[in-house]
């Protein structure tokens, strides 16, 4: 996936200026979902890396880029 808006866990919690388990705490809650907020890097592998969506991340935690 090479659209400029899915980010890796690292660079999102650097846009977003929260820490890594802070966004999977929210992530948790419900509020970040997966298939929309969050899909995995490679769908085949079981423990893929993770990649976020950065404007549906800023519009549900309510921020603006």
């Amino acid at each position: 996936m090479d659209d400029p808006l899915w980010l890796p866990t690292e660079a999102i919690c650097r846009r977003l200026a929260i820490s890594r388990s802070t966004l999977f705490a929210i992530r948790r809650s419900g509020l970040l979902r997966d298939g929309h907020h969050v899909v995995p890097k490679n769908p085949r592998s079981r423990r893929s890396h993770q990649l976020w969506h950065l404007q549906r991340c800023e519009l549900a935690l309510g921020r603006h880029s």
